[in-house]
């Protein structure tokens, strides 16, 4: 992005600010400077006014002209031709330097005497603006011969090259440049004010209809200028050098010259040719393709892509009487996705419509009519009509004033904060005394969030301005439910590795021939799978222990002669709820025949695997299984019942079913994971006294199971404080006892405050002894 100082001045007033404060004003707002350029001429370099030309005597391509350079009138002998039509040029008077340390001198050309050269732009170390001399005009100011070119700021400019971030669209014009510095230097943005007054031709809506079929973000605005041709201005084509625009006719100068200071895309069409395609009156269709693409078409032919393209069958130019000029704005990210979907050929517009361009279109429109009527004057226009397909709205973010300072690093004060956005024409509303709401301007494309508008503040505050602070790493509290339900899972997962079981996982669905077999429900008719994968796999599970003993029958297919498998995974109910479990299976061998056991493999048992499967949930107790399903064994099989609670099953497998997928013993469980998840944590002081153990051996009916006289000690250990724990230790039956069992009961009795007594022991075991009495009708064996 190319601006210089006097394009800018037009904008915002610079007087008290050098080019070192302004490159150093623009670096720090992230509007980096490339290079800066100062143009200066030498004193003698000053303004002519041709009093006359004539053809030289001596040579037919030289001419002789008379020119007032204010002290006098001298005779300049130039060879450029179109000196014929100058009126104002730039004269180096006598002993004038140009650059390269050229001289100027007396000098007699062809026999006549010159005093002082015309210049042309190069000459005088300028851009190359035409052929031939350089012709001046009142667009840079009064003409005053003998007035030093120094003297006017339009040419002896400053020419800023900034290299400008693809996301910074905003800044893609001299106003958009203007806004910022206006911002970060605290100065008020100059307005710019232009209506076109007695000079309109017949309303837009009588010559011009427009129909919008688009719902993207797409606003466009039409006029209609009619005139004898167009021309430029010297100011319009010097600056257009400055920043190496390359248009090719007075009509596309006046088009490049409003786009780059207005930022808003502009585009002319030749009206006599939108007339040839739709008759009388110019019927213009705004249409959005199934291509991602916004289309301009007139009695069926496509004018221009929005922010693409413009077809140049259409084009108005320099020479077109009549003209229809188009100002638009439309989404840049759709723009990008319609060019790279379909790998359409794109001219200058998207440039700027890629970026994000100006979205306030009638700005752009009235600098297009403004700088046509400088130059000329005698152009009739119509008013600008504004069609909004679809019109940007700021988004809204909601900004923590201590979020702000602490992503920049600096302690500022909400009324900061405030005056900064707001300088930068964000539009800010009060929610409470830390929290407020800003609204973006349409035009910033890259604000997003609270940290784009934290950098937004700190580089209109400066970064220089921030003191130096050691690194501090301030980690978010990110421990939520999720986060601790994930732990859990991980604990669970790696204890049942420490127990010696293999993680498998399977689908999530399952053959529902097989599961309806074994007994288990199927998810409801209407909630099943439409088009399953295969038919083996034709229904969402609703148990994990059909998947792993298909997984356990290819293991052994494998020859292992141990199988233990676990699978933490979601099994659906008949409603489709889901519920996570995790489920085990162990088969075979637990040790493997070695010398140790005589070269006999110990299979698995019920209490090996009880005990592992504690080992991964932690204590609990097995009660009778009412509803049993077909894998389960019709008399080893039980509720796990943990804190109270039911929680799972756990069974040896069917020997049949054993048999069909050629498994040994076989163990199996499936426990709900939200029924063991830990809901908080169980620790208690640690007694520095030493514990006893006493048992205690009683004679009761043989069909009484222990977990029953296990609830009444559990009740009864809730109340004696030095009760510490209990467990079966012996049972014993022989035909002498009859119909009764002796039971044998290890109690495990401790104190927090002191060592127990002999009667403090010998009184709780009492208590023990007489609520088994009680509730079972014990006896002292």
């Amino acid at each position: 992005m190319i601006v210089t100082r006097s394009w800018l001045e037009e904008y915002i007033d610079l007087n008290d600010v050098d080019n070192s404060r302004l490159n150093t004003t623009l670096n720090s707002i992230g509007l980096e400077v490339d290079s800066i350029e100062e143009y200066t001429f030498d004193e003698r370099v000053v303004v002519g006014k041709i009093i006359s030309c004539s053809k030289h005597p001596n040579a037919d391509k030289l001419n002789l002209c008379e020119v007032d350079i204010g002290s006098e009138v001298v005779s300049i002998v130039c060879g450029a031709a179109n000196v014929v039509d100058a009126k104002y040029v730039a004269v180096a008077t006598l002993g004038a330097v140009l650059p390269g340390d050229f001289k100027i001198k007396k000098a007699k050309l062809r026999g006549v005497e010159s005093y002082g050269m015309i210049c042309s732009s190069s000459e005088l170390g300028l851009p190359k603006l035409e052929d031939g001399i350089m012709i001046l005009d009142e667009s840079i100011g009064e003409m005053v011969p003998g007035k030093p070119l120094n003297e006017y700021p339009s040419i002896a400019d400053t020419v800023i090259d900034i290299e400008l971030t693809a996301n910074r669209g905003d800044c893609d014009s001299i106003h958009g440049v203007a806004r910022d510095l206006a911002a970060a230097l605290e100065k008020e943005l100059k307005p710019f004010e232009f209506e076109v007054k007695n000079r309109s031709v017949i309303g837009v809506a009588r010559e011009l209809q427009v129909e919008c079929r688009c719902d993207t973000e797409c606003v466009l605005a039409y006029s209609i200028v009619e005139g004898e041709g167009f021309k430029s201005s010297f100011l319009q084509r010097l600056r257009l050098a400055f920043i190496k625009s390359e248009a090719n006719d007075d009509l596309e100068r006046l088009l490049a010259y409003a786009q780059h200071e207005s930022g808003v895309l502009l585009c002319a069409y030749d009206f006599a040719k939108l007339h040839s395609l739709s008759g009388d009156v110019v019927k213009l269709m705004i249409k959005e393709q199934q291509n991602a693409t916004v289309t301009v078409e007139c009695g069926g032919e496509i004018l221009s892509i929005v922010g693409v393209s413009q077809k140049s069958d259409y084009k108005a130019n320099f020479k077109s009487t009549k003209v229809l000029l188009e100002a638009s704005y439309i989404d840049p990210e759709f723009v990008v996705e319609g060019v790279y979907a379909n790998k359409l050929q794109t001219d200058a517009l998207y440039y700027n419509s890629s970026r994000g361009s100006e979205t306030a279109i009638d700005f752009g429109m009235k600098k297009l009519q403004h700088e046509i009527l400088r130059v000329n004057s005698e152009v009739r226009f119509s008013s600008a009509d504004v069609i909004a397909c679809e019109y940007r709205e700021g988004l809204k973010v909601s900004v923590k004033v201590s979020e702000i300072n602490s992503i920049i690093g600096a302690e500022l004060s909400k009324a900061e904060i405030v005056n900064i956005l707001m300088r930068l024409g964000f539009d800010v509303q009060k929610v409470d005394s830390d929290v407020f709401a800003v609204v973006i301007p349409p035009y910033r494309h890259d604000i997003k969030n609270s940290h784009d508008i934290a950098e937004e503040v700190l580089r209109i505050y400066g970064i220089d301005n921030i003191k130096e602070q050691p690194l501090k790493v301030v980690e978010a509290n990110r421990i939520n439910d999720t986060y601790l339900y994930y732990r859990s899972l991980r604990d669970i997962r790696e204890r049942a590795i420490a127990a010696n079981f293999y993680e498998a996982l399977t689908y999530a669905f399952s053959n529902k021939e097989l599961l309806q077999r074994f007994g288990f429900d199927t998810v409801d008719e209407k909630l099943d799978l439409l088009n399953p994968i295969v038919q083996e796999l034709n229904t969402l599970r609703t148990t994990i222990l059909v998947n792993l003993l298909e997984a356990a029958k290819r293991n052994v297919n494998y020859g292992k002669k141990r199988i233990g498998l676990f699978e933490v995974g979601t099994i659906f109910a008949k409603d489709r709820k889901e519920y996570d479990v995790i489920t085990f299976l162990l088969s075979g061998e637990e040790q493997r025949a070695n010398v140790h056991n005589s070269a006999k493999a110990k299979m698995v048992d019920l209490e090996s695997f009880v005990a592992k499967i504690g080992s991964v949930i932690g204590e609990f107790r097995l009660e009778p299984l009412e509803k049993k399903s077909g894998l389960m064994h019709p008399y080893i099989a039980a509720a796990i019942i943990k804190d109270g609670e039911y929680v799972g099953s756990l069974a040896k497998l069917h020997p049949k079913i054993a048999d069909e997928f050629g498994l040994k013993d076989t163990f199996i469980a499936e426990i709900l994971i939200e029924k063991i998840l830990p809901k908080h944590i169980n620790a208690h002081a640690l007694s520095n006294f030493q514990a006893v153990t006493k048992d205690l051996s009683v004679v009761i009916n043989k069909s009484l199971p222990f977990y029953e006289v296990a609830k009444v000690l559990q009740e009864l250990k809730a109340k004696e404080a030095i009760l510490k724990d209990f467990y079966p230790l012996d049972i014993y039956e022989d035909a002498s006892l009859g119909d009764k069992k002796s039971l044998t009961i290890r109690f495990t009795l401790q104190s927090d405050q002191a060592t127990l007594s002999d009667s403090e022991i010998e009184s709780v075991m009492h208590r023990i002894l007489e609520t088994l009495q009680e509730h079972f009708g014990a006896t002292l064996r």
